[in-house]
């Protein structure tokens, strides 16, 4: 086979072997709700953490104030997720 047929069989789609390649999964696309739930998901998981061990931490353990804490980050992600929905929101003409 001449050098000039190999560059042209090189050059043709699909590699020149007659197989077309499959095509790559794509990811499956996220809606705006999905990706807002994710990020108040990771947000909220490392506040609660933080939360955790900070009354683990300090010297006298009150259960009453890592309660109020944890009340309040759970009361603040769904302030988050309401207050993301509503700037977040689509607009329909």
């Amino acid at each position: 086979m001449s050098r000039r047929l190999k560059r042209q069989i090189g050059k043709a789609p699909g590699g020149g072997r007659g197989v077309e390649p499959s095509p790559r999964p794509r990811a499956v696309a996220s809606t705006p709700l999905q990706r807002l739930n994710r990020i108040l998901l990771i947000g909220g998981a490392g506040l609660a953490i933080g939360a955790i061990l900070l009354a683990v931490l300090t010297p006298p353990f009150k259960p009453v104030a890592l309660g109020i804490n944890l009340l309040a980050i759970g009361l603040g992600l769904l302030m988050g997720k309401g207050l993301g929905r509503f700037m977040f929101r689509r607009v329909l003409p």
